[in-house]
């Protein structure tokens, strides 16, 4: 009887990269979800990315801070993934770079010499946040796996299970 052919290493490498980028963009997903803001809101998420119903407005960002920081936070969301799962960092939409975003929106002297110390204070707060909610990252990872890609409605709604998986077991 012939057994099963033996994983390669590159078989075995390429399924975990995989795993990875399903995580990281899961990450990117369930922060964009959990803020519910109008420029956070999905349309789809896939194994390439996140797609956003809209772009962020600098002048918006530039007025409402908590948007930017939350925003901001989500654009990290990739690389503060990346960081706790001890791999290198996956690039996100270029036009939600999170450095452009800030000296894009901080247009102050005072403030665009703190910019480097304000993405490493909202890197660490998205580290955070994910570290809460990373049963939630894990069901909407586990959807990508599955379907390949998630409309905002199935993000959502993984997200509310893995919510009510947490609460019914903690109580």
């Amino acid at each position: 009887m012939a057994g099963l052919p033996s994983p390669t290493p590159h078989g075995v490498a390429q399924a975990l990269d995989m795993h990875v980028q399903e995580q990281v963009v899961a990450a990117e997903a369930v922060l964009a979800t959990l803020t519910a803001r109008a420029p956070l809101r999905l349309v789809q998420v896939s194994i390439q990315g996140v797609r956003y119903a809209l772009s962020p407005d600098l002048d918006v960002l530039r007025r409402n801070r908590s948007l930017l920081e939350d925003v901001v936070m989500t654009a990290l969301a990739r690389h503060a993934a990346a960081s706790m799962l001890g791999v290198p960092v996956v690039p996100g939409t270029p036009e939600r770079d999170a450095l452009d975003l800030l000296q894009s929106a901080l247009v102050e002297p005072e403030e665009q010499s703190t910019i480097p110390d304000y993405v490493r204070v909202l890197e660490a707060r998205a580290r955070a946040l994910l570290r809460r909610s990373w049963s939630e990252v894990q069901v909407v990872a586990a959807g990508l796996r599955e379907h390949g890609a998630l409309d905002a409605e199935a993000v959502k709604h993984r997200i509310r299970c893995a919510q009510g998986i947490r609460g019914t077991l903690l109580n």
